[in-house]
């Protein structure tokens, strides 16, 4: 297994941030068929390939992930393009 860890600040709401993170998470989940769920302020992410979790703190968003073997080969592509994913929905006018 890979470790992955990816911090982003924000100058959000922590209500808007976490509604960010939960529409990033949504558009995940169509798209590779994760279970998502929330617990407080930290979303946990379950997939057979990876198990992580994202935190919506003030002022800064903090996803960490276990990366099975086939996705560990990925991981600098899933890390710049989860990256990108939280960036954008961070920085997206509301």
């Amino acid at each position: 297994m890979s470790r992955l860890e990816i911090r982003r600040p924000h100058a959000l709401a922590p209500e808007e941030a976490r509604r960010r993170v939960a529409a990033a998470a949504a558009k995940l989940r169509e798209r590779y068929g994760a279970e998502c769920r929330w617990q407080g302020e930290v979303l946990r992410i379950e997939h057979s390939k990876v198990h992580g979790t994202v935190a919506v703190l003030a002022g800064e968003v903090v996803v960490e992930a276990r990366l099975g073997l086939p996705l560990a080969l990925l991981r600098g592509r899933i890390e710049d393009e989860l990256t990108r994913i939280i960036d954008r929905e961070l920085a997206r006018e509301a």
